[in-house]
């Protein structure tokens, strides 16, 4: 069963990155290889502190794909190459939940998320992104370590 860590508020951040999508099936692999290409960009312009996200931008469940953004945190995207993804994230309440493991494991936390936990919460998803927050903890050499799902919610309704 999965559980939040915590609950957070996030503040607005603009994104910058790799966009691409994905089909359902394939997207352990295909996402690996957009972590390589992204990883060979280096530091983006405007990049803020060390810390990646990996953001879905966008699903199609019929279709059985979905856009996916490696990104970084930048002050702006004046200095952005053309072609860069770029993404404004609101501020927003979110669900955080822990992943401690290898990255081909987070299929399964985000499965537990969606099919067990949000409807045990009684909350309901927001309609912004949600992301993977790699941070100090993580290793993207063998792909383990600290992850944390951040997922976005409509706020509770007082009555």
């Amino acid at each position: 069963m999965i559980e939040p860590s915590r609950y957070a508020d996030g503040p607005a951040m603009l994104m910058a990155g790799l966009r691409r999508e994905h089909a359902f099936a394939t997207a352990s692999e295909t996402i690996s290889a957009q972590w390589e290409d992204f990883r060979r960009l280096g530091v983006i312009p405007g990049q803020r502190g060390a810390t990646t996200y990996g953001v879905m931008c966008a699903s199609a469940p019929e279709r059985e794909w979905f856009e996916y953004m490696c990104a970084v945190e930048v002050d702006s995207f004046d200095a952005l190459p053309p072609g860069m993804g770029r993404m404004r994230v609101p501020a927003q309440h979110y669900a955080v939940f822990a992943h401690d493991g290898h990255v081909d494991t987070l299929r399964a936390a985000w499965d537990a998320l969606w099919s067990d936990w949000l409807p045990r919460s009684g909350r309901h998803p927001a309609d912004t992104p949600d992301f993977e927050r790699y941070g100090d903890r993580f290793d993207p050499e063998t792909r383990t370590g600290e992850i944390e799902i951040w997922f976005p919610l409509q706020p509770v309704e007082r009555g």
